[in-house]
């Protein structure tokens, strides 16, 4: 049952984007935390479903952000008034790629970015939380900061800032040396 509603999630998303963004905010909130929920799974080909889902939503507002910035009339959907939305799937996502032994590591990889770049201040937290947890190890707590900062080495932030193919695949490079990294220090 949960492989058929995942893949139906995901048909959804990658082709009805705009459709589900419109739906009513309580049901965009229980779509988002089925994802989450769907990421966590044990499964690969779920949490792969769920990952590519959560891509075509989060690149779906990476995009009205970006239109946003060129066009002052550009009308934000129904994700724009949820700005906490993704801040979970974020959380989880980085978790699991940093803590947990995941296999499917390049599908998760995959909507990272472009929640990084929606969900800057969350990415911001995380990235502090994770610092803070070794402050009591200085050298380690350096080393990590430069992990975190060659994450996004070579990524176009700002108004530069896209999802193509080059700047994807650099990304997915970064983050394997960035889990490489963190993993011998945590």
């Amino acid at each position: 049952m949960a492989k058929a509603y995942f893949t139906l999630m995901e048909l959804l998303l990658r082709s009805h984007t705009a459709t589900i963004v419109e739906l009513d905010a309580r049901v965009l909130r229980h779509l988002c935390g089925s994802l989450t929920e769907g990421l966590k799974s044990h499964e690969v080909s779920i949490s792969s479903q769920c990952a590519a889902a959560l891509e075509h939503l989060a690149a779906y507002r990476f995009r009205e952000l970006s239109d946003a910035d060129e066009v002052e009339t550009a009308k934000p959907s129904k994700l724009a008034d949820e700005p906490e939305l993704f801040a979970c799937q974020l959380a989880v996502l980085l978790h699991m790629i940093v803590f947990e032994e995941c296999t499917n590591q390049w599908s998760l990889s995959r909507p990272l970015l472009a929640l990084i770049l929606i969900c800057e201040e969350a990415y911001a937290a995380w990235k502090e939380q994770a610092l803070g947890s070794l402050a009591a190890h200085p050298q380690r707590q350096q080393k990590l900061a430069l992990a975190f900062e060659n994450l996004m080495a070579e990524i176009p932030r700002g108004k530069q800032s896209n999802l193509d193919v080059k700047t994807r695949d650099r990304f997915t490079q970064n983050l394997s040396q960035f889990r490489h990294e963190v993993r011998t220090l945590v």
